[in-house]
């Protein structure tokens, strides 16, 4: 008897680490689990290196980079599809997920994600309460947060030097941002450190970066301990997080620890950039492009609401956003101010425990029935 064919698409580091990894774990389980093959779709977002960290992942036979998946949505690459399957959107671009269903003949399900139209679209599984109330599908499901589940089920403990308050900076993923956030890190730090001084300084990147993709690495070690693949210990360690928008906002939050968040605007930094849309087009054009992208920038940075997720579900500043031309100074005293105060909480029913659990059960009902 064949195994049921799982096709999940994924694309950041984020999707990947705290959705599809805990989730392969939890399907891991199962006595005889699906076969999974996982597609990396083109996008503007990624990281680049997203195909070697899912190629490490549990249960994955199959990885189809951006190129690959183009090719097999389209008809390349043939295969026969086993009868029992399923498409599970984990991220991407859903114009990809949607091909996939209709060569496959599966179901498609999508996870987070707000399309505009169902079409293709057989079930929406809400990644957050307000989701679910929000679009109008013929059957939708509220799971939760798979990056909760992550935090649950994350245990690994860190022995670091002494040193009070312990101070954590969190750059993202994207290297191309380094270059800009690395030295104002460190001024942030110098600022600090005259008014701690037994404060201790540390810093995370991904697992699949090294040394030598971080500039002035030399100069931040001896500032700061570096970690590479350490960020969730690192958050329940700290006292404080510096950090730019992205999924370890919500984790800071789920780890009830205090942070910031930093948008800064750095003119040199215009044309790496990615935005959404016809923004990221008419950046590309010659001569008036980084002119039209900088003006596109600046407008979205003043004029957007909350940029952090946890903000934006909880509709305050649970996190306090500092955006533009922002200074260390400013940084550091927003900080202090900060440290006077109680770490953040979240409502259990906005947030529910065990949603990793809740897919897998559901995944495998559709699959073995």
């Amino acid at each position: 008897m064949n195994r049921p064919l799982l096709l999940v698409t994924v694309n950041s580091p984020g999707e990947i680490a705290f959705w599809l990894s805990p989730f392969l774990e939890e399907l891991e389980k199962i006595a005889v689990p699906p076969c999974v093959w996982a597609f990396i779709p083109p996008c503007q977002f990624r990281s680049g290196r997203e195909e070697m960290v899912v190629r490490s992942l549990p249960l994955v036979e199959r990885v189809f980079n951006p190129q690959k998946t183009v090719e097999f949505c389209f008809g390349g690459d043939r295969v026969t599809f086993p009868p029992r399957g399923l498409v599970l959107f984990l991220g991407g671009d859903l114009f990809y997920a949607r091909l996939l269903k209709f060569r496959s003949r599966y179901p498609l399900w999508v996870y987070d994600g707000y399309p505009r139209r169902s079409f293709g679209v057989d079930v929406y599984l809400a990644r957050f309460q307000e989701d679910f109330y929000r679009v109008s599908f013929t059957k939708k499901i509220f799971v939760g947060d798979l990056l909760r589940s992550f935090v649950e089920r994350s245990v690994e403990t860190l022995t670091l030097p002494p040193g009070s308050p312990r101070f954590l900076f969190l750059p993202g993923s994207r290297s191309f941002a380094y270059q800009y956030l690395v030295p104002f890190f460190l001024r942030c730090a110098e600022v600090l450190s005259s008014l701690f001084p037994q404060s201790l300084f540390l810093i995370a990147f991904p697992p699949y970066y090294s040394p030598g993709d971080v500039p002035c690495f030399r100069e931040l070690s001896e500032r700061f301990l570096p970690f590479f693949g350490k960020t969730s210990s690192l958050i329940a360690a700290s006292d404080l997080v510096f950090m730019v928008p992205g999924s370890s906002n919500l984790e800071v939050l789920y780890r009830k620890k205090r942070g910031l968040v930093l948008v800064p605007f750095f003119q040199e930094a215009v044309t790496r950039v990615p935005v959404m849309g016809a923004g990221e087009f008419l950046g590309r054009m010659p001569l008036w492009g980084k002119i039209v992208k900088q003006w596109i920038l600046r407008r979205m940075i003043r004029s957007s609401g909350f940029l952090s997720l946890p903000n934006q579900i909880l509709g305050k500043a649970v996190f306090p956003e500092l955006r533009g031309e922002i200074t260390a100074e400013g940084t550091v005293q927003e900080a202090l101010r900060l440290l006077g105060q109680e770490a953040p909480d979240f409502p259990e029913e906005v947030f529910p425990s065990k949603a990793v659990e809740r897919l897998v059960g559901l995944v495998m009902e559709e699959l073995y029935g």
